[in-house]
């Protein structure tokens, strides 16, 4: 309204629905079609006009005190009527435009508020999911990795050129270890020794199996290891069917025996 002062006042009465005069009437509706900047100065004063509406409602005074004020009027004798006197309208200030700034002040406080903690609240939902996104990809991460080594694993047990390899301690001799198997079905048995203790010339290892039915151990012949305590059986029994509980191997004499003597040497792992 700075660029035209002259319809200030008139802006102000129009906004309240108290401009009576036609001709200011006409001249503001005729200017509000061409300008801009008042039109949006007429939409400020209306607003503030419903916010000073809003503030002003009040409690409603009791009926008996309405009453008492209609009664004492009524009471009160007739006045003679003067000629209206005329006063000099200059350009006021309304005094709710007083009033304006304050409620225009509250409004921006609470809007304020309400943005801050909108924005508060939007600030921990991002910080939440950039944790949660964080994690998913510290877990896709991990998996791919898991995934990558199972793969490179993969690719070095199907070389063509892969090698086997066994350490052993360097301290520790190697312990002896047989390694057999038996078929019930062809009555016949494969024994693997390697590392086994050295035995003097007149002695031999000898493989016995112990029947599932009790009976008598039943020799399945012998082997005396080499330099390396290595040794091999290749036995097959004299009828197939024989169902084994286990078996043992003892040192017996040279040329084997038909009972085995104690103490057992190797056993199956329990």
């Amino acid at each position: 309204m700075n660029d035209h002062p002259q319809f200030a006042e008139a802006l102000a009465l129009y906004a309240m629905g108290a401009l009576d005069d036609p001709q200011d009437l006409a001249a503001l509706q005729a200017h509000l079609g061409t300008c801009g900047d008042c039109r949006r100065e007429l939409d400020a004063l209306r607003a503030d006009v419903a916010l000073l509406a809003l503030s002003a409602t009040g409690p409603q005074p009791p009926a008996r005190s309405r009453q008492r004020l209609l009664s004492a009027i009524a009471a009160e004798p007739p006045r003679e009527h003067k000629a209206p006197q005329r006063y000099a309208v200059g350009r006021l200030r309304p005094r709710w435009f007083s009033f304006a700034p304050i409620a225009v002040m509250l409004l921006l406080a609470v809007f304020s508020l309400l943005l801050w903690r909108d924005v508060r609240n939007t600030r921990f939902q991002l910080r939440m999911a950039r944790t949660q996104i964080e994690q998913m990809q510290a877990e896709v991460a991990e998996k791919n990795g898991a995934l990558e080594e199972a793969r490179k694993i993969g690719d070095l047990l199907h070389a063509s050129d892969a090698w086997p390899i066994t350490l052993v301690s360097v301290k520790t001799p190697p312990q002896p270890q047989l390694k057999m198997i038996y078929s019930r079905e062809k009555g016949s048995l494969l024994l693997m020794a390697s590392n086994a203790p050295m035995l003097p010339d007149d002695k031999i290892y000898e493989l016995w199996l112990l029947p599932a039915d009790g009976g008598a151990p039943m020799p399945c012949g012998w082997f005396k290891p080499d330099k390396q305590g290595n040794g091999m059986i290749f036995h097959k029994l004299a009828s197939a069917g024989i169902t084994a509980k286990g078996f043992a191997v003892t040192a017996e004499p040279a040329g084997g025996s038909l009972t085995p003597t104690m103490p057992i040497r190797f056993a199956p792992a329990s």
